[in-house]
């Protein structure tokens, strides 16, 4: 450095700080805040609220160094009285001390000053030292005021006292479940025991006999025959129906056992019709000599399922239905059914659906009112594989499209033989939905249909027919044998190919008919 050179004079420590310095003194002073904050906020255990405080003494000046606290005055209102620091619960409020002086700080910060330990919780150990100041007791400014009990209104003499409602206390609310006010159901009183109904039919068990000294015997209601049961009805017993009313033969025997001369009787016991004779199945029902009359207000007035049913010698007159029997068994001989307003089916409707066995013979049919095509007795045989088997023989049947009609899907054997076919549109036909073929061009079924009295049915609307009155004889829609019966005329039956010149009924073209009878068959019942 040359001697032109201006030296920088440095600076003395009179009139410098050093970095040292400031570190220093900021240490002190956070000291110092510490310090102040702890004494500040130093749990107060003084006289709790309502408790007369202990009168102050003031402390002396030399104890100010090693108390940085002052007392302060007593606060003039609740306004000027800060909020109370921590403490127990139910203690009075304190004043807030006042900042200390850089006097106190500074004698605070020296070495020579014996450090206060700070306090620790309240109720462990030693207690700490109280500070100097009393605490200030805050008296209420003026008391709340009391709680008057609800007030009654008193109302004027002519109106009931008003009280005031009852106070609900409030319903507990719950954020997790809605609650929910169940609805009153209202109750229904028990019902008061009543008599029960009367039974629907007296059922009759055992063993019972109808004898005529009781009659006339007067159903109010339907009859059961229990299973297993038996009514036996002597010679000469009226049996008198109410309206609408019915014997069921429930699985039991049904025994109406008339003479000739005392016949058993089923009748009406007003002008209206009474129902039916019913049997069900596994039933047996046996008619001698017996008159039904009257019954049938359903359209039918005796029907039986699955069972036996005999009827011999009888009589079904003025009645409102016709016989219907299914896989029954049938035996019906020496019967007239005459005179009866059928509104549909056959008067005699038999049916089956596995083969069974049919016996008339010397029956009465005709003088019925039949709805139209109706025929006046129809045997069906509805399975394909079991026979039905026949004995047709010495019947009158009158009217009817035709007089005598059997439907079958499979074989009939048997014989329809001596019947007299007279009346209505026509006589005799077969009906089947089942080709019927046999092997070797021979008969398809084993069933003879001869010596039969066939004639005096209406011609159809053809020139030929209208000019010579020759009616349908005969009918058949597959090959059948009706070889030696009576047209109604010794040229035989009218067919415009095999025989032209016949002026009896004609026949189909399905039909065998030569040789045919030159006389009416002495065995046929008369018309």
């Amino acid at each position: 450095m040359t001697q032109d050179d201006q030296q920088t004079p440095e600076r003395g420590p009179e009139g410098r700080i050093s970095r040292d310095t400031l570190l220093l003194l900021g240490a002190l002073t956070f000291l110092i805040l510490a310090v102040a904050l702890t004494f500040l906020f130093t749990p107060n255990t003084g006289t709790n609220v309502g408790q007369t405080p202990p009168t102050a003494t003031p402390a002396p000046a030399t104890e100010v160094v090693q108390s940085p606290v002052a007392p302060l005055a007593t606060p003039t209102s609740l306004s000027e009285t800060p909020y109370p620091g921590p403490g127990v619960i139910g203690q009075a409020r304190t004043a807030t001390p006042p900042l200390p002086t850089a006097q106190q700080r500074t004698a605070t910060a020296s070495p020579a000053a014996p450090e206060e330990p700070y306090p620790g919780p309240v109720g462990e150990g030693t207690p700490p030292p109280l500070p100097t100041f009393n605490p200030t007791v805050i008296t209420p400014t003026a008391p709340p005021p009391p709680t008057r009990p609800p007030e009654v209104i008193q109302p004027s003499p002519t109106l009931p006292p008003i009280q005031p409602p009852p106070t609900v206390p409030p319903t507990p609310t719950s954020d997790l479940a809605l609650e929910v006010t169940p609805t009153a159901v209202p109750t229904v009183p028990p019902a008061t025991p009543t008599t029960p109904p009367p039974p629907p039919a007296d059922v009759l068990r055992g063993s019972v006999r109808w004898s005529a000294a009781q009659g006339p015997i007067i159903l109010r209601r339907d009859v059961q025959i229990a299973p297993g049961a038996e009514l036996l009805i002597e010679p000469g017993v009226e049996v008198r129906l109410d309206p609408g009313v019915s014997i069921y033969v429930d699985g039991g025997r049904l025994l109406a056992a008339g003479t000739a001369d005392r016949p058993v009787r089923f009748v009406g016991n007003t002008g209206a019709r009474w129902s039916g004779l019913f049997g069900r199945p596994d039933s047996v029902l046996v008619l001698e000599h017996t008159e039904v009359r009257g019954g049938g207000v359903g359209g039918t007035v005796m029907a039986v399922d699955r069972s036996n049913l005999t009827v011999r010698n009888s009589r079904f007159t003025d009645n409102g239905g016709g016989i219907i029997t299914t896989d029954t068994r049938l035996e019906m001989s020496d019967t007239q059914m005459f005179g009866n307003d059928i509104p549909f089916g056959a008067a005699l409707e038999v049916s089956f659906a596995r083969g069974n066995f049919v016996t008339l013979t010397r029956n009465r049919f005709g003088g019925n009112r039949l709805s139209d095509g109706s025929p006046q007795v129809r045997l069906n045989n509805s399975s394909t594989f079991e026979t039905l088997n026949l004995t047709i023989d010495g019947n009158l049947m009158t009217g009817g499209t035709p007089n005598l009609q059997l439907t079958t899907n499979g074989p009939l054997r048997g014989a329809v033989v001596c019947n007299t076919l007279v009346g209505d549109d026509q006589g005799f036909g077969i009906r089947t939905t089942t080709e019927q073929v046999a092997p070797n061009g021979a008969l398809p079924m084993d069933l003879r249909v001869e010596q039969n009295y066939i004639d005096d049915h209406v011609p159809p609307i053809i020139p030929t027919y209208l000019r010579f009155g020759l009616g349908r004889g005969a009918t058949s829609e597959i090959f059948l044998d009706m070889r030696n019966n009576w047209w109604g005329d010794p040229s035989g039956p009218y067919d415009p190919e095999r025989n032209a010149d016949g002026r009896g009924d004609s026949v189909g073209v399905n039909i065998e008919f030569i040789p045919w009878l030159q006389a009416p068959p002495s065995c046929a019942p008369p018309r």
